[in-house]
């Protein structure tokens, strides 16, 4: 969805150690390279430094956003709600003196987090998916037969390296178009919904 007017984000939560930063890491790694920002954590105002598009039509994956100040986190906010951050800087003309001027950075962008207090991200709750792990043990047992199996030398890297090549061409091909939803108008949201 980052190709798109309307991009979508999600923020994945788990306790410590479920494998959230392994999530979103592999779906980052689906995606072409070249369109995928991954930071371990964003400063306060490193979101305002970006070049006007930089950040168009890319994907943002923060490792940790419990690292994340609150100003960091408001810039996201406005990233994902407005699409742009404006701000205003100050810059030296030709001849050495300070000058007000307008800095923007358009961010049609989709974003990907993890957290292990997604309730406390209230306002980016209502701007993103919030996504569980499945931290069942049914889920952890399959984990494990997946790694014993990968360590055996039972599942082909090769193939799965291939597959992941494909999917990023795949990705790369895509080209945003508008869609209609001619049963829109009948679709309700159950009142339990977080902000509806």
């Amino acid at each position: 969805s980052y190709m798109n007017e309307s991009p979508i984000h999600g923020i994945v939560q788990g306790s410590s150690g479920s494998g959230k930063t392994h999530i979103i890491g592999s779906i980052a790694d689906l995606m072409p390279g070249e369109d995928v920002l991954r930071f371990t954590r964003i400063t306060e105002s490193s979101l305002y430094n970006w070049g006007e598009f930089d950040l168009f039509r890319k994907i943002i994956i923060i490792e940790d956003l419990d690292g994340l100040k609150e100003e960091a986190l408001y810039a996201l906010r406005e990233l994902i709600s407005n699409q742009f951050l404006s701000s205003s800087v100050s810059m030296k003309d030709k001849k050495g003196n300070n000058k007000s001027t307008r800095k923007e950075v358009k961010g049609q962008c989709s974003s990907l987090s993890a957290t292990t207090k997604g309730e406390t991200y209230e306002d980016n709750m209502s701007r993103s998916f919030l996504i569980a792990v499945d931290e069942s043990g049914e889920q952890s047992r399959r984990i494990i037969n997946y790694q014993n199996q990968k360590y055996a030398g039972e599942i082909d890297q090769k193939d799965q390296e291939k597959a992941k090549s494909q999917l990023q061409q795949i990705v790369r091909t895509l080209k945003p178009y508008e869609v209609i939803n001619p049963f829109a108008t009948q679709l309700e949201l159950p009142e339990e919904v977080h902000k509806i």
